[in-house]
């Protein structure tokens, strides 16, 4: 993987996510596109309602302008400061690890998709700071639209992944393009585990996979478990703590987005935040 996409909002969320892309960066001689995200301010006018007139629409404008603007000061602020820590070099000249900074305005979540498209992988930190839920937004549509993979950093913040990983398995279409997306991580990591957990709705066992890995000359393990009281996520992540892996990746939206969004799901509990690094792919 060599184009990584770090999306920014220009919130304290932005710094964990950068911090994560230059531990990839570094392993892989990679190009980390810092792209800030910002809501074009016409998008407000829709939004106000009867009874405001020109003077009251242009001060909500003005208003939406003066908070990008802000956001555009600490986005930057952030890349510097993190590009000088990281040791990054803007040339992107060699196989040492680059990086640039960008901005996208545009109708937001909906314009993280077209740059996600042409990257490698998309990196966010968990949401955080005043703009959490448009970098919920931002994620869920990188990953429903733009057929890339997108690492989550873990809930503590950036770090190295990808040593040891644990693939969450049940055999559906989801999670085998996961797999197909991520081998370029997968031939790399120390270890690789492919768990199956078994709550009533798998019959899949992890043996085939193992042997895909192996042959790839990956090491590669496989068990299956019972799921846990709390649920799959909670499994896969107690059981990612016990390898000692870095990572799990998942497929994501096995199940079809309507039943998701009534009963919940494995997708939104691991967007919802984990104590390890989520690699998603659909």
């Amino acid at each position: 993987m060599k184009r990584i996409l770090v999306p920014l909002l220009g919130d304290e969320g932005d710094r964990p996510a950068l911090d994560l892309a230059a531990a990839l960066a570094r392993r892989r001689g990679a190009h980390v596109d810092a792209m800030l995200f910002s809501r074009d301010a016409t998008d407000m006018i829709p939004l106000v309602g009867e009874g405001f007139n020109a003077a009251m629409i242009d001060s909500i404008v003005q208003a939406a302008e003066a908070q990008a603007s802000e956001r555009a000061t600490a986005a930057r602020a952030t890349y510097a400061s993190w590009r000088e820590a990281a040791g990054v070099s803007e040339d992107a000249a060699g196989s040492r690890p680059s990086a640039t900074f960008s901005t996208v305005t545009g109708h937001l979540p909906y314009a993280v998709a077209l740059p996600a498209r042409a990257a490698d992988l998309v990196v966010f930190s968990r949401g955080k700071g005043d703009s959490s839920q448009e970098r919920s937004g931002l994620i869920e549509i990188a990953m429903l639209e733009s057929g890339r993979p997108v690492l989550l950093a873990a809930s503590d913040g950036g770090g190295e992944v990808g040593r040891r990983v644990l693939v969450g398995w049940n055999g559906s279409a989801e999670a085998a393009r996961a797999v197909a997306m991520t081998m370029p991580l997968l031939s790399t990591a120390d270890a690789v585990t492919v768990l199956v957990v078994d709550d009533g709705d798998v019959t899949v066992t992890p043996d085939d996979l193992v042997r895909t890995l192996t042959l790839w000359g990956i090491a590669a393990s496989g068990r299956t478990v019972k799921v846990s009281k709390e649920g799959v996520a909670s499994t896969l992540e107690a059981e990612a703590a016990a390898d000692g892996a870095d990572m799990v990746l998942l497929g994501a939206y096995s199940h079809s987005r309507v039943r998701e969004f009534v009963m919940g799901g494995v997708t939104d509990d691991a967007l919802a935040g984990s104590s390890i690094a989520m690699l998603l792919a659909r």
